[in-house]
């Protein structure tokens, strides 16, 4: 007589490579939550200090021109330092025109732009112009156009904690 056997049990699955590895990158991605939120946490203030400055240029890019002016070829760049929380910021943008750049100047300073606090023409302008080495303008005053570069200086409250500003 022969004794009934149960049939084999089943071996234990085997964990395949694949999962292990997404278990792995599942560890890792946790560990590094923690690292992503303190980065976010930190670069929030310049984001939101940066949209403050954006809208800022929109606003001058929005400004009506001088008669016969035009904007440069490249595109207005913002520059942010500071020291123990005041927050500088120069916004530089070119200008093509047939005016004299005094004119330009004074179309600037008298203009009422809000800056990124709020205040309306809370900040300095000054024009540059380019010269070549002996010292006349690049372009004299029989031609069509001269560049004229203008930069808005000011100061903005930082209440965000800008790392920028330190």
């Amino acid at each position: 007589m022969s004794i009934p056997r149960d049939p084999p049990a089943p071996a234990p699955p085997q964990k395949s490579r694949h999962s292990r590895m997404a278990r792995r990158s599942g560890c890792l991605a946790l560990l590094l939550v923690p690292l992503l939120l303190l980065a976010a946490i930190v670069m929030a203030p310049v984001w939101i200090n940066d949209h403050r400055l954006a809208r800022m240029v929109g606003r001058i890019q929005a400004y009506p021109l001088p008669s016969g002016t035009d904007f440069g070829y490249f595109d207005p760049q913002v520059e942010v330092s500071g020291d123990s929380g005041d927050c500088w910021y120069t916004i530089r943008f070119e200008l093509s025109t047939e005016r004299p750049v005094q004119e330009v100047l004074n179309h600037y300073r008298q203009a009422k732009i809000e800056d990124p606090d709020g205040d309306l023409g809370d900040y300095d302008v000054a024009a540059f112009t380019l010269f070549d080495e002996p010292g006349t303008p690049v372009v004299d005053d029989t031609s069509v156009t001269n560049s004229v570069i203008i930069n808005l200086d000011g100061m903005y409250d930082d209440t965000w904690m800008d790392m920028r500003c330190y």
